[in-house]
């Protein structure tokens, strides 16, 4: 017989539940909405068949079937549970029920600590799903306050009582409360970046905000915390009339109300602070410290006509320029204004005289879903941003406030929007209209949202003239005369006052350094630090002791990089292993004949950095201010023969690139002809040495008067400015030896002897004749370096002669 009962029960329940009607249906969604659809169609309804609203019967019937559809749809779980299985079967009383069971049998309890979890795991569980879906969501109007706790924590035990303390102070105020096992949980605690318990953190915007538990804190502590966190910014501080003119003049701009608070403390409440970041889409909060002894606050509150300093005092400003405030609320002490206190009163005026369809919560405030009777109607007018719309918007605004009597028992709102800023959005309705535009009057726009996402609207095309035949035309449409005949598809508004991306960006970078400063912080990360900076510490020790026990040979100079020189060249040809020095570099057909053509090659390349032209401006640089066993090799060169004398000299001394003793560049002969020519003559034999025969001698001093630069190109002179010596090498000329200067070890020729001599005795035209005609002979380039390498040998050796250097030119020093 008494399973007879329980299943009779049984059925009876379940028949019940199964006639439920489908939640979708009662919020007039579908079943792909999203949460935040979900939550402003239930605002929208609940609005509407509230009890306190509607005094019929049905009303209340119908408020229950709407807050049970929203508490389905609202939780992730049991909407997946219903979309699923269709069913409303409560979980959560099941569990409630299995709780008892375990409580009631010895089981359960709080790790064997003795105290009752059904308040933390039911009335304030957060799952990874309410996390993810909801609470993520809420946070940007309502922050959260989230305990993390284990079944096996003695530490979360002796906080037991605190946390009780702590949702008896925030919870009233409107603060969103939230528990967390951590046994159950692993998944949300790393999602959290959560490693340990107990631990408290906030939610704010939907970042997290780890609060630092020790042995110390308290519940008062935790409220401080839970205040510090709400950002400052939802929040204006005023303390003057011109600050005050200033915030409210900022309707406009901002198309919201400014709500500004009067308080005794010098510092505004957690209420108010609540209050701004709940209602932040619609108003602009300011706060006046009445403790603030100033003259300039005195001024402001006797201005607002404020006599009670010890008096929480709250004022809304409204759209209508040069006017007092619209309403006002006044409360003795600050413990009797309550939340519900102030939420009521900022609902009365929660949206201007005329408001702006700027963003989606605009939209579904000023033109909600509503059901058949009554309707919900929404009159806008359409304009552009332009400024000269500005007046047609005045005039309209002023409408509104007059007739505002009239047609709020009609529920019908008024608005406009900028057509072109929210074009998509008035594209469905834009395309039904049908007749022509008018230039004597503004269309407008009546819609009823029958839906969330449907609408049933008309065009009053031209009705808005400033005059009392609009209202006629209104006025059919609310009592069904003319009918809302066009349907279309609701779209989202888009928001005109989201955030920048230099702001987005600002606010992501605070956040994570939130984080990064409190992991520092911690105690486990300082151990870690320490590990790490003390590694660092001996690497870079060792290193040091390395750097310095090097010979300073041993350091060389950076390498140029292949890279490089195909860069500079510009031949993608040149491989990344290429090395002049390399026997099995393989050269292509052609190659030297290019790169004389082109003027540059592989090695002058690499050795282009390395290479400079000796002048005044380099000239201390190479020569004056070397050091000691340091000489400069420079090159005698003109202008027609530089690149290719440069190619072929880079080439050779190319494998003394790393030796710090040797530099190299490069010297312009015709400007510097007198100078080398003085050279040449230190290094003739003197009387005081061994010498040649004096006719010799004298032949050598006529023959340099009458030298030719085409003479000494190609010439390698190794200058020393630190003692004052120089090493010459005579280049390899074809048509001449290299007995045509000076320091050769080879024998001259009979056919150079007899040219030589011949200038002795040649007449003064002669000796031009024979000067014109060695000038005019051709020199091959290609062979004038040919005995560097050689004599190069003999430098390093030290079996090259050096001469001293009387002077330098003119134009270097």
């Amino acid at each position: 017989m008494l399973l007879l009962r329980i299943g009779s029960l049984f059925l009876l329940v379940s028949s019940a539940l199964s006639q439920k009607e489908d939640p979708y249906k009662v919020l007039g969604i579908s079943r792909r909405a999203s949460a935040k659809e979900i939550k402003s169609a239930y605002k929208s309804l609940a609005r509407e068949w509230h009890p306190d609203k509607r005094k019929d019967e049905a009303a209340s019937g119908r408020f229950m079937e709407i807050a049970e559809a929203y508490e389905v749809l609202s939780d992730p779980l049991r909407k997946e549970r219903y979309d699923r299985f269709g069913t409303f079967d409560d979980v959560k009383q099941f569990e409630d029920n299995a709780e008892r069971a375990r409580s009631f049998y010895g089981f359960g309890g709080f790790g064997g600590f003795g105290f009752d979890e059904s308040v933390f795991e039911y009335k304030y569980r957060m799952s990874y799903q309410q996390y993810q879906f909801k609470i993520l969501e809420e946070s940007n109007t309502k922050p959260y306050i989230v305990y993390i706790y284990s079944n096996y924590c003695q530490m979360c035990y002796r906080f037991h009582p605190q946390w009780k303390r702590v949702i008896a102070d925030l919870e009233p105020l409107g603060y969103g409360i939230a528990t967390v096992n951590g046994n159950r949980e692993q998944n949300l605690m790393e999602k959290m970046r959560i490693s340990h318990v107990p631990a408290l953190v906030a939610i704010v915007e939907g970042r997290i905000i780890p609060m630092r538990i020790d042995s110390s804190f308290s519940d008062r502590s935790i409220v401080a915390f839970a205040q510090k966190v709400i950002p400052s910014y939802f929040m204006t501080k005023i303390n003057s009339g011109v600050m005050l003119s200033r915030f409210v003049d900022q309707w406009k701009s901002s198309n919201k109300i400014s709500v500004v608070i009067f308080g005794a403390a010098a510092n505004p409440r957690i209420r108010y602070l609540l209050a701004a970041m709940k209602y932040s889409q619609f108003a602009r909060f300011a706060y006046v410290s009445l403790s603030d002894s100033s003259d300039e606050v005195r001024i402001l509150r006797e201005s607002v006509d404020i006599k009670c300093v010890q008096c929480e005092n709250i004022l809304i400003y409204g759209d209508m320029e040069h006017e007092d405030a619209v309403d006002r609320l006044s409360i003795s002490e600050a413990k009797k204004l309550t939340m519900e206190a102030i939420d009521e009163f900022i609902e009365r005026n929660k949206v201007l005289t005329l408001p702006r369809l700027s963003s989606q919560e605009l939209l579904d405030e000023v033109c909600p879903v509503s059901s058949r009777s009554p309707r919900h109607l929404c009159v806008i007018l359409p304009v552009t941003s332009h400024s000269s719309e500005e007046e047609h918007v005045d005039a309209f605004r002023r409408y509104v406030k007059d007739t505002k009597s009239i047609w709020k028992s009609k529920k019908v709102n008024f608005s406009y929007i900028y057509v072109d800023k929210q074009k998509d959005w008035v594209k469905p309705f834009a395309e039904k209209r049908k007749g022509e535009l008018k230039n004597e009057g503004r269309d407008l726009l009546i819609f009823w949202r029958t839906e969330y996402k449907k609408a049933r609207f008309t065009w009053l095309e031209g009705a808005w003239t400033g005059h009392k035949e609009t209202d006629d035309l209104i006025m059919n449409v609310v009592e069904q005369r003319k009918r809302l005949d066009e349907t279309c598809t609701v779209g989202n508004i888009n928001d005109e006052y989201g955030l920048s991306i230099f702001t987005r960006c600002s606010r992501a970078f605070w956040r994570m350094w939130e984080v990064v400063w409190f992991r520092v912080s911690n105690e486990e990360t300082y151990m870690f630090l320490s590990a790490v900076g003390t590694l660092f510490m001996i690497m870079s020790v060792g290193w040091l002791f390395s750097y310095f026990s090097e010979k300073p040979s041993d350091i060389k100079k950076r390498k140029p990089k292949a890279n490089d020189v195909a860069d500079l060249t510009g031949d993608p040809t040149i491989a990344s292993d290429w090395h002049p020095d390399d026997p099995n570099t393989k050269k292509k057909d052609g190659d030297n004949s290019k790169q004389i053509s082109s003027g540059k090659s592989k090695w002058a390349v690499a050795m282009k950095p390395l290479i400079h032209e000796l002048r005044a401006e380099t000239y201390f640089g190479m020569i004056r201010l070397l050091k000691p066993g340091c000489r400069s090799m420079i090159l005698l060169v003109d202008e027609e023969n530089k690149d290719s004398l440069i190619n072929k000299f880079s080439q050779y001394v190319y494998p003394l690139r790393n030796n710090k003793t040797f530099s190299f560049g490069f010297l312009i002969v015709p400007k510097n002809l007198d100078w080398f020519r003085k050279l040449l003559e230190h290094t003739l034999p003197t009387d005081g040495k061994p010498t040649p025969e004096p006719d010799v001698s004298q032949s050598m001093y006529k023959r340099l008067k009458l030298i030719n630069h085409r003479h000494t190109i190609g010439t390698v002179l190794t200058l020393c400015g630190w003692k004052l010596y120089f090493s010459i090498y005579h280049p390899k000329h074809v048509e001449l030896s290299r007995r045509n200067f000076i320091d050769t070890d080879e024998e001259p020729s009979s056919d150079d002897e007899a040219s030589y001599r011949s200038d002795e005795f040649a007449s003064m035209g002669e000796k031009k004749k024979l000067h014109r005609s060695s000038s005019q002979r051709g020199v091959n380039m290609e062979n004038v370096l040919d005995g560097f390498p050689n004599w190069m040998d003999r430098l390093l050796e030290g079996s090259i002669r050096r001469y001293y250097i009387p002077e330098w030119p003119d134009n270097l020093k």
